[in-house]
């Protein structure tokens, strides 16, 4: 696991880093808040990012907020002081883990493992939300298709079902493939 470290101070910085390594992680890079943290992410490509800081700022979670939205990867912030509104802000932001002080090597060990676990699970959740989204929009083009080859065509839905099927088969695509060809074509012959 690559890790890419913000942190601007160097203790606290070694707790971090420390324990992250006797988990067996790699530091990929370590920079600090003033650093371009879109470059970084894209130089070192981490699979997660450990924020450390005293206390963050609006700002830098709305660039968090946007960097996450472009590329996601697992986020552990950890502060020193607490605010409530900018922990939501954080959380929104993408941020798995809002940690408020006392770090100790434990402690960093038992978050990074909740990050990482809540992160993939969150991921497979939306792939699997997308896999349903594209199966329903499929199922929709395909029973339009079906609906067009029944009323110019004269075909009860199993045939028109069989016919699209076919055509799939006997040209190596995918059924909706075919199904939008079928709605494309009845489209361009009504203009």
């Amino acid at each position: 696991m690559r890790v890419l470290l913000v942190d601007d101070d160097p203790d606290r910085a070694a707790v971090v880093r420390n324990s992250l390594r006797q988990m067996g992680a790699e530091i990929a890079a370590q920079i600090g808040l003033d650093a371009d943290l879109r470059a970084a992410i894209a130089r070192t490509t981490p699979d997660l990012i450990v924020v450390d800081l005293d206390c963050p700022y609006r700002d830098y979670l709305e660039d968090l907020m946007q960097i996450n939205r472009e590329n996601p990867r697992p986020i552990a912030m950890f502060v020193g002081e607490e605010d409530r509104a900018l922990m939501a802000q954080g959380v929104q932001a993408g941020v798995s883990v809002y940690a408020v002080d006392g770090l100790s090597p434990k402690l960093v060990r038992s978050i990074m493992e909740t990050v990482l676990g809540h992160f993939h699970r969150f991921r497979q959740l939306n792939e699997e939300l997308e896999k349903s989204r594209t199966a329903l929009s499929d199922r929709k083009q395909v029973d339009r298709a079906k609906g067009l080859l029944m009323t110019h065509r004269g075909l009860s839905e199993e045939e028109a079902y069989r016919y699209l099927r076919k055509l799939a088969m006997d040209q190596n695509k995918r059924l909706a493939e075919i199904a939008e060809t079928v709605i494309a074509m009845a489209d361009l012959l009504k203009r």
